[in-house]
């Protein structure tokens, strides 16, 4: 890619010059590149589509003018979709829209307001991409928006990734060529060259957290502290993503070498290898074992990584922790797994009479029953998913369950009953993987944990008449 002020002519330097050392240093753009441009209609997205019509033909880039009604502001909105709609005619650019009901999904998805816009945004921008078969994605965001998120994430106790702000390029899709911009130098640019823009009026509604840092801290913070706090916090967010991309490299080789398995239905780290790392490389490879598995790490918070961290303290033992979004995070022994957090319903199949086959659609097993007729060449194979029972000393009805909380049976060879619970503990069983485990029961008398142990009442004694053999695969 070439110098993109070197390109320009002295009039087009004078213009952007601003705009392209950003877009150059980040290296945002390619020749050829068809670019969906984000306008709002305010002065940030009014410059950006005025900057790249400008390296147009400089970098035979295809523009399509994307813009997106919220269905907040009403006739406000309608003036701002109108505005842009003749903005892109007047510059010969395709214009493509979508009016979103925010007020609805957000009743309707139980989200915050910016949330649910930001998500109808970016799927409407993706939807374009897609469309027009376009490479990037350029929004409008500048340097005030960044101070404003450094601050805002400062305040709500971000580490050291939240501090990196709004990145500048984003998946190699979307690019901010604005970011290292002022507000103030939008506006001085905009009225200089006579361009024309809308103003959204509810950037001076206080209620939302950003507006007052925008209309209030901010403000204060440059009068009475530090004039160029705005440079300021773009030049700390700058280091601090720095930083962030060299500990990315280390956690990413420190994951492939902590990973044991990892699919779409889990991922397996081994805690012994996770732990030769420090404790910020630890909750990195955390992170990404979570993104790995989820595909996103929202609301997933600094107090979930501190209980993430806290499970691997102890030496051993089963724990578990639910994340936002049904994942997840198990300890079973040295090993840490991130899954998907489905709990097994209830089941119970009950008989009157022995079957031959049953399948057990919730875990997905099938069992199988026989009797047969003791003899002196019978052979009973040491199997755990094989069992075999005085069939004699069953009663019916039999069922077959899962687990509940209170279940006692006696293990074979022991004269009292013991805890089903306590069964699982000495036989290291994760408490989320107890209900898979299914339960057969005669007469209410639990005859044999499938896989694990049979009952002393139901074992085979030398004068049966017949033997039931029943199988689970």
């Amino acid at each position: 890619m070439g110098q993109y002020i070197n390109m320009l002519g002295r009039e087009k330097i004078m213009r952007i010059s601003k705009v392209g050392k950003t877009i150059e240093k980040y290296r945002m753009l390619e020749k050829g590149d068809r670019v969906v441009v984000a306008v709002s209609g305010g002065p940030d997205s009014v410059l950006l589509l005025h900057v790249l019509n400008e390296l147009r033909s400089d970098f035979n880039l295809v523009l399509i003018v994307a813009h997106m009604d919220h269905g907040i502001r009403g006739v406000e909105s309608k003036k701002e979709w109108m505005f842009v709609e003749s903005l892109a005619s007047q510059l010969g650019l395709p214009f493509e829209s979508r009016s979103v009901d925010v007020p609805a999904l957000k009743k309707a998805e139980r989200l915050s307001t910016q949330q649910v816009a930001r998500d109808a945004r970016y799927k409407f921008f993706l939807d374009t991409l897609k469309k027009f078969g376009a490479q990037k994605v350029a929004l409008g965001h500048n340097a005030d928006d960044q101070a404003e998120t450094v601050l805002m994430r400062l305040m709500r106790g971000a580490g050291t990734k939240g501090l990196c702000g709004i990145p500048p390029v984003r998946d190699g899709v979307f690019i901010r060529p604005l970011i290292e911009i002022e507000r103030r130098d939008i506006e001085c640019l905009l009225r200089r060259d006579g361009i024309e823009f809308v103003t959204d009026s509810s950037n001076k509604d206080n209620t939302y957290l950003r507006n007052r840092i925008r209309n209030t801290l901010i403000p204060i913070l440059m009068k009475e502290y530090n004039p160029g706090i705005v440079k300021s916090l773009v030049h700390t967010s700058e280091i601090f993503r720095k930083e962030d991309e060299f500990l990315e490299r280390l956690a990413c080789d420190h994951f492939s070498r902590t990973r044991l398995s990892g699919d779409h239905k889990a991922v397996t780290l081994d805690i012994s290898r996770l732990q030769e790392s420090e404790e910020p490389i630890q909750v990195r490879v955390l992170r990404k074992a979570i993104e790995c598995f989820s595909g996103n790490l929202k609301r997933i918070s600094f107090k979930h990584m501190e209980s993430i961290m806290s499970m691997l303290s102890g030496r051993s033992g089963n724990k578990s922790l639910s994340l936002p979004g049904g994942t997840l995070i198990e300890r079973r022994y040295n090993e840490l797994i991130v899954r998907r957090d489905a709990e097994i319903r209830s089941f119970c199949y009950s008989f009157s009479q022995l079957p031959q086959h049953v399948r057990l659609e919730e875990i997905g097993k099938d069992v199988e029953f026989k009797i047969i007729t003791p003899g002196g060449n019978l052979r009973m194979d040491i199997n755990p998913n094989v069992a075999f029972m005085d069939y004699d000393r069953i009663k019916f009805p039999m069922v077959i369950r899962n687990f509940e909380e209170g279940d006692r049976f006696q293990p074979m060879g022991l004269k009292g009953t013991k805890k089903l619970k306590d069964l699982f503990i000495d036989c290291k069983i994760p408490r989320s993987v107890r209900k898979q485990i299914p339960l057969l029961l005669f007469d209410g008398v639990i005859a044999w944990v499938m896989g694990l142990r049979i009952d002393h009442r139901v074992m085979v004694r030398d004068f049966t008449s017949g033997i039931l053999k029943v199988k689970i695969f």
